[in-house]
């Protein structure tokens, strides 16, 4: 069954300058994998550090990539927000400017019940006209129980979920329901790249398809050949980056791992 969203798409990192979006260095990211193998860029994630970014910015982001991007690349737009009301705005640009789908994770910082988040979900759906892919990100906010995940997946316009638990069990648990029908299963989680795929999900969104977009495309290219040992060969190759970046504090590893790749400046945003 063909999905609508496959395969790896890159989240960009956010450069910055004075603290406020570093449009130069943006379209020098753009520029570096415009013409790889990866599908298409994802725009403010949690690696672009959405959370510290406004809400104007991010459209702004929104609208600068679609200019910029070359045209066989695909846009995912992050419309997370603390708040159903915000999202919708996001959602709103995100169809404006072309976006092939929203990436939303729960409403963060209070902890809500099951049917508070459901509602949360349901009214962006109810009113976006892009289609919606859940995003369960734990680490950072709450989970998205697999009870409400098929709860959500009975609305036409919730169309999959990014998975970035790094939770092998839960993401099997997925599979065994969803990968047989038109609902997107995705990694979020690069260590994982290699047993996810071979397990049947459809794609991946994640920092380092951005970073090294040659090696996640020849590791993509493997594993349609089956040849999941050459594979694996690429995915041990990064596996010490991923733990250099993660003795950070997320996301500056992944940034100081793209500004060695590219030699790109990609400044962080202060915390005064």
């Amino acid at each position: 069954m063909k999905k609508l969203i496959s395969g790896p798409y890159g989240v960009l990192l956010t450069p910055f300058k004075d603290n406020k979006v570093d449009f130069v260095n943006l379209k020098k990211e753009l520029d570096y994998v415009n013409d790889d193998g990866i599908k298409g860029f994802v725009l403010n994630g949690s690696t672009s550090e959405f959370i510290n970014i406004s809400i104007d910015e991010q459209i702004e982001i929104i609208k600068f990539v679609s200019l910029n991007k070359a045209k066989n690349k695909e846009m995912i737009v992050g419309a997370s927000a603390s708040n159903a009301v915000d999202s919708i705005k996001i959602a709103e640009k995100a169809y404006e400017y072309g976006a092939k789908a929203l990436l939303v994770c729960p409403p963060y910082y209070f902890k809500y019940t099951e049917s508070e988040k459901e509602k949360y979900y349901l009214d962006i759906a109810n009113n976006s006209k892009v289609p919606l892919i859940l995003y369960n990100i734990p680490f950072f906010t709450q989970e998205i129980e697999l009870s409400l995940v098929d709860k959500l997946f009975k609305h036409p316009n919730i169309i999959g979920i990014k998975d970035s638990s790094a939770n092998m069990k839960r993401i099997m648990h997925l599979l065994s329901k969803y990968k047989h029908t038109n609902k997107i299963i995705l990694t979020g989680t690069d260590d994982i790249l290699v047993p996810a795929l071979a397990a049947g999900v459809d794609g991946s969104f994640t920092a380092l398809s951005i970073i090294y977009p040659h090696k996640i495309s020849k590791l993509y290219e493997l594993m349609d050949k089956g040849l999941i040992k050459e594979a694996l060969e690429v995915q041990m190759s990064f596996m010490e980056d991923l733990r250099i970046a993660d003795s950070m504090t997320f996301p500056f590893g992944y940034k100081r791992l793209m500004e060695k790749a590219s030699n790109i400046d990609f400044k962080d945003k202060e915390i005064n």
